[in-house]
């Protein structure tokens, strides 16, 4: 089996090519299933536009020509190879030969481009290979996949001879490491919710890690193989309205405005919310985090929590109301805080 600690020892072949013998791979997980079924042409459009931009290639191939010691890495397919890595140099390749009147001062006609070939030879053997190659280059960071496509690697992985540990064993993750991306990617897969890409998969991921959250889900995952158990669904539903927004019955896409967490900082305490009977239920409805986070903890920390915003108030009361501003206005509002500072302080004093 190939040594994981250097994708060097593996025994492929360096060819130089004619492109119009590669064909993509639809099924390549940095593209987040979104290219699965699709034509060639259909990819070709997909991966040179956003989210994927194979066009910022073009200008560098142009004037520099294709970088023989950064080769595509491919399989072969009958008598064309299916591209492992590299799908939007490919992208960037076929656009300049379909336009050459378009870059008339390219450095390579690029007829040939060079191409690293896996080993026929035997089935099992040549996939665990690929397999080493891509773990090692996308999950331990020499060029990092984004969290969707490491999941959706995992996942179609796993399905093989060996299962999970296998392959975390040969690309050296741990269960703990896999897990983080599995569950979400398998959740989602379970409830046949449009997989969110970019880093809205990982607010998912992230929030998933907070025990609050699993609590209110009701979560359960297989600790051997990182499959779902069960969860609660409706509260699922619940939670991914939450951080991604709620679904239009129209069209059934997300209106990410209206989601409860803004940003991944936010879900500490919306975690704790969820664990809070009071606060999530003033969180259905309609209150935002901070008015939820009101019902947290206990009375004295809820007494501490008043006293510490009638300190800022005050602070921001004596910031309006300076000298040049003073009149009858400015006096009572001056007057009303006092009143309503005595008063806390003597329910503080009362209920301390």
């Amino acid at each position: 089996m190939p040594n994981p600690k250097d994708v060097r020892e593996i025994d492929a072949t360096l060819k130089f090519v004619d492109p119009d013998k590669l064909e993509f791979d639809g099924n390549n997980p940095r593209f987040g299933g979104t290219a699965e079924s699709k034509t060639q042409e259909a990819i070709q459009k997909l991966i040179f536009g956003a989210p994927y931009y194979a066009s910022e290639l073009v200008d560098s191939l142009v004037e520099n020509g294709f970088i023989n010691y950064e080769p595509l890495v491919v399989r072969q397919h009958g008598r064309k190879f299916i591209v492992i890595e590299g799908n939007r140099r490919l992208a960037a390749v076929n656009e300049i030969r379909a336009n050459l009147q378009k870059y008339p001062n390219r450095k390579s006609d690029l007829k040939k481009i060079p191409v690293l070939v896996f080993p026929s030879g035997d089935k099992l053997q040549k996939s665990d290979a690929i397999r080493v190659y891509l773990g090692v280059r996308h999950l331990l960071g020499i060029r990092e996949w984004p969290p969707l496509a490491k999941a959706l690697f995992l996942d179609r992985e796993s399905k093989t001879s060996g299962g999970l540990d296998k392959v975390l064993k040969e690309v050296r993750l741990t269960k703990n490491q896999a897990r983080r991306f599995l569950v979400p990617y398998r959740l989602l897969r379970k409830v046949d919710v449009p997989l969110p890409l970019g880093e809205d998969f990982w607010v998912l991921a992230e929030a998933l890690g907070r025990s609050g959250v699993k609590d209110f889900l009701q979560l359960d995952v297989d600790p051997k193989t990182l499959q779902i158990s069960s969860y609660h669904k409706e509260h699922l539903s619940v939670l991914l309205d939450d951080l991604y927004g709620p679904r239009s019955a129209a069209t059934g896409s997300r209106d990410s405005k209206r989601r409860k967490i803004q940003d991944t900082r936010e879900l500490s305490l919306y975690a704790n919310i969820l664990a809070s009977e009071k606060a999530r239920n003033a969180l259905r409805g309609g209150k935002d985090l901070d008015e939820a986070a009101i019902y947290l903890g206990t009375d004295e920390q809820s007494l501490a929590r008043l006293m510490k915003m009638l300190k800022a108030l005050k602070l921001l009361i004596s910031k309006l109301t300076t000298p040049a501003k003073r009149d009858a206005q400015v006096s009572a509002l001056r007057a009303a805080f006092r009143k309503l500072e005595a008063v806390a302080r003597a329910f503080q004093k009362k209920n301390a």
